[in-house]
């Protein structure tokens, strides 16, 4: 179960990196019409876009370096998968917070910032189940 939720998991972060980068490369443009107005021209958003996209391949390359592992029932594996869960809760539970707090103070992106926040707030208690599932598969020695 967890090879599986870990696999979904590196699928979605490749293809937000993937379409991330799109974005930044070839619609920069549309992207700078619908933010409100900025203190950045186009091509430091354009490549701020790709930074963060940059960062989200590198997150599904580590979910997917830690799947072969895990798929051979490798204790190393199952810890590293642990702490990548375990952090990734965390710094999700951390953008919901800072989205909600945002929603609150800017009325005109509430919308998409309560949007954010929960589904920042649904990818951390997906990885909180994922670490909590490793900890009881390594307890019973059958990690999968």
């Amino acid at each position: 179960m967890v090879s599986s939720l870990l696999v979904a998991a590196t699928a979605a972060w490749i293809a937000a990196g993937v379409i991330g980068i799109a974005v930044g490369t070839i619609g920069a443009t549309t992207l700078q019409r619908l933010l409100p107005p900025l203190a950045i021209d186009i091509d430091a958003l354009r490549g701020a876009v790709i930074a963060v996209s940059i960062g989200l391949l590198l997150i599904g390359a580590a979910h997917a370096a830690v799947l072969p592992g895990l798929r051979r029932g490798g204790h190393r594996a199952a810890s590293v998968a642990l702490l990548l869960s375990g952090f990734l809760s965390v710094l999700l539970l951390a953008l919901a917070a800072a989205a909600a707090t945002s929603a609150a103070t800017t009325p005109a992106s509430a919308p998409a910032l309560v949007a954010a926040a929960v589904a920042a707030l649904a990818g951390a208690i997906g990885y909180a189940l994922v670490g909590r599932l490793l900890v009881a598969e390594l307890r019973a020695g059958s990690v999968d």
